[in-house]
């Protein structure tokens, strides 16, 4: 107990004595004045810089052909001639496929025939008819002019009808020659020379266009709804200034940057997805129809934005700050809007400017509203 005794009166007189060094004439504290300045916290600080940024979202993409046909055969007939390189590009209207012509050759004159028999047929119903009216009247019979004007519309009808099957061979001989409708590559012939192909056979080849080729993926509502309401916002970030790029399977970048051409005016109900479409020049054949890609969209230009280290940056229950240093050296709290990750810094979106004084070391120090002592970080 006189040991404890001891120890509070000496404890007290320590406390007694602090005061009166703390309170004593002529010193900061007695004079209501900031502590001393070999108190006052030393911080390391840094001056914000700003930089171009220019950060990419990154989705899984296919690549699609914008237009691709099934070459099928509308005659039935024997395969003549392949006129193609299995894989090679073709241009539209390069003959692909000829199937055998003789038996609608052969249809074609037999049609032709039919025509002008039954022009033949017409002519002379008109000239029955042009005599008997040449005939003093009440000398023709009423039943005679009747049946020169039935035989003339008969032949009439059998005119057109021979002109209609004329014109179906026409087309029946133009279906033996197999032309390509699109430019692209071409793929295996499933039939060769002196195969029986028909309507029924199948696809002969199937012609792909590679260049321009599209990229399809897809982002989540909410993605979508985010960037809407920013382009609503801020003209900037309208998607008509956003860059489609892609990194190939190989992870390198691809050499052409697209154009976005196509948002579904719809959600998935299956997947809360929507697809987004992008437009690509492919002249070297790169991509290919089905292959996977990564698809970074970015904007054209990028923007100026003040950055600051992540370790710089501090989060409470009310979000995300920075400790700025004003010029009085007094200690800010500052809430910022973090944008994209940089190495090991953070884009700023809102919140800080460039050339404010953050600390980047000796945070655990300093409190909002604490005068310190700032000290340049190296380098600055």
């Amino acid at each position: 107990m006189k040991g404890q005794t001891k120890f509070k009166r000496s404890g007290l007189a320590a406390l007694g004595l602090l005061a009166l060094v703390f309170l004593a004439p002529g010193h900061p504290a007695a004079k209501g004045k900031e502590a001393d300045p070999g108190q006052t916290p030393t911080v390391t600080v840094s001056r914000v810089p700003e930089m171009e940024v220019n950060p990419a979202a990154e989705f899984v993409g296919r690549a699609e052909a914008i237009q691709a046909v099934d070459l099928r055969v509308r005659v039935e007939g024997y395969i003549q001639k392949v006129a193609f390189t299995e894989g090679a590009q073709v241009n539209a209207g390069d003959l692909l496929f000829l199937i055998d012509q003789a038996p609608y050759r052969a249809q074609v004159n037999e049609a032709r025939g039919k025509v002008a028999l039954a022009q033949a047929n017409l002519d002379k119903s008109l000239r029955y008819i042009m005599r008997l009216k040449s005939v003093r009247a009440g000398g023709v019979a009423a039943t005679d002019m009747d049946n020169a004007l039935a035989a003339e519309q008969t032949a009439r009808a059998q005119l057109q009808e021979a002109k209609a099957s004329l014109e179906q061979a026409d087309l029946n001989l133009g279906y033996t020659t197999i032309r390509a409708p699109i430019g692209g590559r071409i793929g295996r012939a499933a039939f060769t020379v002196g195969n029986l192909v028909g309507p029924t056979s199948g696809a002969l080849a199937r012609l792909v266009q590679l260049n321009p080729i599209r990229v399809v993926w897809s982002i989540s509502e909410n993605e979508f709804v985010t960037a809407k309401m920013k382009a609503l916002d801020n003209p900037r970030e309208s998607p008509a200034l956003l860059v489609p790029r892609l990194n190939l399977p190989n992870g390198r970048l691809y050499s052409y940057a697209g154009k976005l051409d196509f948002t579904d005016p719809q959600v998935d109900p299956g997947t809360g997805t929507i697809a987004v479409r992008a437009v690509f020049s492919n002249p070297d054949g790169v991509l290919l129809p089905g292959q996977y890609v990564t698809v970074l969209i970015s904007r054209r230009q990028p923007r100026r934005m003040p950055v600051v280290p992540q370790s710089a940056v501090l989060e409470d229950r009310q979000g995300l700050y920075v400790l700025v240093v004003d010029k009085d050296n007094r200690v800010q709290r500052r809430r910022i809007t973090r944008g994209a990750l940089l190495g090991t810094g953070w884009a700023v979106e809102s919140g800080l400017k460039a050339g404010e004084e953050i600390i980047v070391h000796g945070l655990q120090k300093a409190s909002p509203g604490q005068v310190v002592r700032p000290v340049p970080a190296n380098g600055q």
